[in-house]
């Protein structure tokens, strides 16, 4: 199984990537319900307010803060806090996912050399599907407690309002290439069903156990007010 599998299917069992989705969408009708270009906010405005607020809500989703009883449903617990450098960071078992906002329609366009050290540094991770890496020695270049350090990728835009959100595995792409190793869109149609939301039984209108409940059709033009009962005796 490829690494990019695995996160998915890790990541998407356990409800975190509907929950990245779920923050996005409440960051963006939160940011743009607050903001307006005509009271004279700019791009930049936004991106800085929307990173802020995408940051709490996450840190709701999980349960993280504020840490009030029933908060984070199944993932209270299980995603924890782990920043790197400064940078807000969240780990859910050997995966943890850091922030990028990118301008819309632009994912593919991110330079990470020309980002802070920190993303530069994330995306120089060694990658095992990297064609260059050609000496299998047997050891682990990655300490066994270090996790894999992947990216959310998101941004949006208000006219008309319209949202993007990617996960994936950032590449240092100095040599003016593809930012990715790896990149999958968060949206309703991959994600499928939300794990984290089990659905209530539904009790049956009837079943076998009720043979034993004599029923009565109800015949054409039978009273229906008051004198039912006489009219059923």
């Amino acid at each position: 199984m490829t690494e990019a599998q695995d996160a998915w299917d890790t990541l998407l069992e356990a409800g975190f990537l509907h929950a990245l989705r779920d923050a996005h969408e409440a960051t963006t009708r939160i940011v743009l319900g607050a903001l307006s270009r005509a009271a004279g906010f700019k791009d930049r405005s936004f991106g800085y307010t929307s990173f802020d607020v995408l940051e709490s809500q996450l840190d709701q989703a999980f349960g993280i803060d504020p840490p009030r009883r029933g908060a984070g449903g199944p993932l209270a617990g299980r995603v924890v806090r782990e920043n790197l450098n400064g940078s807000p960071g969240w780990r859910l078992g050997a995966y943890r996912v850091l922030l990028k906002r990118h301008e819309f329609g632009a994912v593919d366009a991110i330079r990470w050399d020309q980002d802070s050290p920190t993303k530069q540094a994330v995306s120089r991770q060694d990658f095992p599907g990297d064609p260059q890496l050609t000496l299998d020695l047997g050891i682990s270049v990655r300490p066994a407690a270090a996790p894999v350090t992947l990216v959310l990728a998101h941004s949006a835009t208000d006219e008309p309002i319209e949202t993007e959100l990617f996960i994936g595995r950032p590449r240092y792409n100095a040599d003016a290439g593809s930012p990715w190793w790896w990149r999958r869109p968060l949206t309703a149609e991959t994600l499928g069903p939300d794990p984290r939301r089990i659905a209530e039984p539904t009790m049956p209108l009837w079943s076998d156990d009720t043979d034993g409940v004599p029923l009565r059709l109800r015949e054409p033009g039978a009273a229906t007010d008051g004198t039912a009962a006489e009219a059923a005796r």
